[in-house]
């Protein structure tokens, strides 16, 4: 029993609240500032589109409650968002003039209005009437409490996916890097990842350039599950080092150049066929040349055609082969059949 009063005390002394309510200008000049950081690297992406942007000043205009929003303070005077990004993006753009109303419920006769073409009478009273609560949890607060409140503070809202979680729980340099890399040319082309997109907003990007790393790792002994793999690989490298981080980043944009002069248009997916990335084609194409040697890989750059016409040839002579990249690709089997198969392949061209 004294352990968990012990416990509980700790917990209510860890976490230091500060409650204010400001108005929508504020909130905007905060943000324009810099004071309010609407994006820190924990953060999921944007995810609201101009309809449910313009459904939230709506409800401004129409004296509807809206939830609070949770910032934590970095530093003095500055401020991370950890709920409530996309109602604070969406002040934001309409009052310095980036969003137009539309799609409305009640107030249809103001679809098409951008902030400054508002009635002046409107315009003010937006600007100072509204007030928004704010729960800021300072800078004496555990630190570690703002991810947590994150994690629980979402579960409410819009689920967390996979990624996302990860991207929270597992947060660090090695984290950061798989944004970096996600965001590298070639594999944004591939992906069709683009801000907007399903892929960008969802971390989709990023969840491909962890694959990579954990199949890397597992493939010989892979769990059957990928969440599960992720999860585990993160565990195991999200503290790394800045050199080892490093050398992980290397590893991966070796692949990936060799991907794009190898196979140009066409990687990550099946030849002749539809233009749709495939998983099982990422990962022996992208893991496999991660594991044969310097020299060996730049041999099958001088030989890309040939290279081409063995996979070609290894999908219609092999069923196994094929289907291993194709149907139930998180099979232990298939992971270890396609990557081993392919390997072999690189090495003898």
């Amino acid at each position: 029993m004294k352990k968990i009063e012990e416990k509980f005390a700790k917990s209510q002394n860890s976490l230091v609240l500060q409650q204010s309510d400001l108005s929508l200008q504020s909130i905007s000049d905060m943000v324009n500032s810099g004071s309010i950081d609407i994006s820190p690297k924990y953060q999921r992406r944007e995810r609201w589109d101009p309809d449910k942007e313009s459904d939230l000043i709506e409800s401004f205009l129409l004296n509807i409650p809206v939830p609070p929003i949770y910032l934590a303070e970095d530093e003095y005077g500055t401020y991370s968002v950890i709920d409530g990004k996309q109602r604070v993006t969406a002040i934001n753009k309409f009052l310095n003039g980036n969003l137009k109303l539309q799609n409305l419920d009640k107030f249809k006769e103001l679809e098409g209005f951008a902030f400054n073409n508002l009635p002046i009478s409107l315009s003010n009273a937006l600007k100072i009437r509204p007030y928004l609560r704010v729960v800021t949890l300072l800078r004496q607060s555990d630190p570690d409490l703002k991810h947590e409140v994150f994690l629980r503070l979402n579960k409410a809202g819009v689920a967390l996916n996979s990624q996302e979680i990860r991207n929270v729980a597992f947060r660090g340099d090695f984290n950061d890097m798989l944004f970096e890399l996600s965001e590298s040319a070639y594999l944004s082309t591939q992906l069709k990842s683009t801000k907007g997109t399903k892929v960008y907003r969802e971390m989709i990007d990023v969840q491909y350039v962890l694959r990579f790393f954990t199949m890397r790792n597992y493939w010989e002994n892979f769990p059957g599950n990928m969440d599960v793999a992720m999860d585990s690989f993160m565990k195991e490298n999200y503290k790394n080092t800045k050199k080892e981080v490093q050398l992980q980043k290397d590893i991966f944009m070796n692949s990936l150049n060799f991907c794009q002069i190898v196979w140009g248009d066409e990687g990550f997916m099946k030849p002749d066929s539809s233009k749709r990335v495939l998983q099982g084609f990422y990962d022996i194409e992208m893991v496999c040349v991660s594991l044969i040697s310097k020299e060996q890989r730049e041999k099958a750059i001088s030989k890309k055609d040939k290279v081409r016409k063995f996979l070609k040839d290894k999908l219609d002579n092999d069923e196994n082969f094929s289907e291993s990249v194709s149907q139930f690709t998180s099979n232990p089997k298939n992971v270890k059949y396609r990557i081993e198969t392919f390997r072999e392949i690189l090495n003898t061209i």
